[in-house]
């Protein structure tokens, strides 16, 4: 199918817009220097800021995939198009692995050896997300044993002559502790040979995870994950205090206090508590997974959709009561099945717009729960890495949408609140929200948290004005865009 020719009424406002976004900055640094989005990312509350005060909020992806593909120079330009699609329809946050432990394509091939092309890869990953004003997310190892993870690491301690008995010493020994202690401080401390910047200091990067997806057998209530995280999320900050810390959990409950292990899925432990790890000294912010289909295997779609809506408001009410911390969901997906792909599609879609607008809902009301990011984004031509997650902007084109949709309606959020002017988000206009009437608006009072006073600093009066009236076009091109698409 041709690409859509742009309206030239939407032609016109995009250029305003684009004009209004630029005089706004009021000749600021640019993603070049600033990092990501406007500089290094902070927390207020249940709220990511950045250095001017600013709230943000994250439409993000994943794509665990960058190093590996950038250690390849021929094959840089599948990175830099990710980028690119990506900035394009606004999102603002990659969330990918900054490890790759043993195996064929290791960034450690063993404790403390490391591969440099690899390290390159990982420093042109950076630099590209830095150029296109989008964050990262750096997770540090992984619970499985894709690319290495928690076994490689018990594995090299037991070659070492250590006698442990299962993957999940990784979490008690000391040997391996030491070894990913050490792979900390060499990400941490690793000065990027493109920009010149350690990563410790690169604002670019939002933050680091401990690791993706912690679970643990051995111990399943939760204790040796807590324990493990309440001596490695110090350690971190030790090297490195700007940047902000996670633990990588996909927020199943535990045994502690304030745990609610009967909406686990199936109701049973996975060595994890969501509340008290996230309460642990040096964890910054809270995260939560989803993948419903997955997760309760067999049951029927009412019952995924009501395990959806209950994970996500319990996982918000209690960052909200217990952690007063933001929280992200930093993987969401729903599994593309062969040869029904059409139907697949259109229920992805729908539960792309479920937990979007359960996003922005709680972004809107000035809730904890303030982004996320899907799994996964690729870009054409890379079928060796479908997952049957996977979503390619330029030919998924209504997920593209959904997805561009979302981004815009953020960022609008987020001058809103800064600003603290009274202005009409008209949600209906972007998505056609389940029980909301199509042609309702919704009037939000966003309050200022944080914003500029009249002696401010930060912004001039010239430049409140133009960001009142960024925010003001915004809501007509998404009433415009509104108007052409129902045509």
């Amino acid at each position: 199918m041709a690409k859509a020719k742009p309206r030239p009424a939407a032609a016109i406002l995009l250029l305003l817009i684009s004009f209004l976004a630029a005089a706004a900055a009021g000749g600021g640094s640019d993603a070049e220097t600033t990092g990501g989005g406007g500089g290094m990312v902070g927390v207020d509350g249940t709220r990511f800021v950045v250095d001017d005060g600013r709230p943000i909020y994250f439409s993000g992806f994943n794509a665990y995939w960058l190093m590996l593909v950038a250690s390849d120079p021929a094959r840089r330009g599948k990175v830099v198009a990710a980028f690119r699609q990506a900035a394009d329809h606004g999102l603002n946050l990659a969330r990918t692995w900054a490890f790759s432990d043993g195996g064929d394509t290791p960034l450690q091939a063993a404790p403390g050896v490391y591969d440099e092309a690899m390290f390159q890869g990982l420093d042109f990953v950076v630099a590209e997300a830095r150029r296109h004003g989008i964050y990262l997310l750096l997770c540090l190892t992984n619970n499985f044993h894709d690319f290495g993870g928690k076994r490689q690491y018990v594995q090299w301690a037991r070659d070492a002559g250590h006698r442990l008995a299962t993957d999940d010493d990784f979490f008690n020994s000391t040997v391996v502790k030491d070894y990913y202690k050490n792979h900390v401080k060499t990400v941490l401390t690793r000065v990027n040979t493109l920009t010149g910047v350690a990563y410790k200091d690169d604002p670019t990067i939002l933050g680091w995870e401990l690791m993706n997806e912690p679970r643990c057998d051995a111990e399943p209530t939760g204790a040796m994950v807590q324990a493990w995280v309440e001596e490695m999320a110090p350690y971190v900050k030790s090297i490195d205090g700007e940047h902000l810390v996670t633990a990588g959990l996909e927020g199943f409950y535990g045994a502690g206090a304030h745990e609610s292990k009967d909406l686990n899925p199936w109701g049973i432990y996975y060595g994890t508590n969501f509340v008290e790890t996230h309460r642990a000294r040096g964890v910054d912010f809270a995260t939560i997974h989803l993948y419903p289909d997955v997760w309760l295997w067999g049951s029927a779609a009412d019952a995924q959709l009501a395990f959806l809506r209950n994970w996500t408001r319990s996982h918000a009410r209690d960052a909200d009561l217990y952690l007063r911390k933001p929280l992200l969901v930093t993987e969401y997906g729903k599994f593309l099945w062969e040869g029904v792909a059409g139907a697949n599609r259109t229920q992805r879609d729908y539960f792309l717009r479920l937990v979007l607008d359960s996003i922005y809902d709680s972004a809107a009301r000035g809730g904890p729960l303030v982004g996320g990011a899907f799994w996964q984004l690729l870009d054409g031509g890379m079928d060796t890495l479908r997952d049957g997650y996977e979503i390619i902007l330029p030919e998924d084109r209504l997920a593209a949408t959904i997805i561009g949709n979302h981004s815009r309606q953020l960022a609008q959020l987020s001058l809103v609140t800064f600003t603290g002017e009274d202005v009409d988000i008209e949600a209906a206009a972007l998505r056609r929200r389940s029980r909301r009437s199509p042609h309702s608006n919704r009037k939000i009072r966003v309050r200022s948290v944080g914003g500029p006073s009249d002696s401010d600093s930060y912004y001039t009066q010239t430049q409140r004005l133009l960001h009142i009236l960024l925010v003001r076009f915004m809501s007509l091109f998404t009433s415009i865009s509104s108007l052409f698409s129902s045509v």
